[in-house]
């Protein structure tokens, strides 16, 4: 029998991305701050990979960052 978990996950910290991100305001993600695009990636709506000016290391790191809010299937 499948007993449901009724925890909730943790969601990353919205600070936490901003600070990988280029913080350049350039909008090419289609947002029109930084913040706004992290916001989104923190709740899952976008990717790092919704941030065309977004680089390694960086690009690494905050795939690595969101992968620990992944839930293991």
């Amino acid at each position: 029998m499948i007993k449901p978990s009724l925890e909730s996950f943790p969601k990353p910290l919205i600070l936490d991305v901003l600070k990988l991100l280029p913080r350049s305001n350039c909008q090419q993600c289609g947002q029109p701050t930084c913040m706004v695009f992290a916001i989104l990636v923190a709740d899952g709506a976008k990717g790092p990979e919704g941030c065309p000016v977004l680089q390694d290391p960086h690009k690494t790191y905050l795939e690595k960052y969101l992968a620990r809010f992944r839930p293991e299937l």
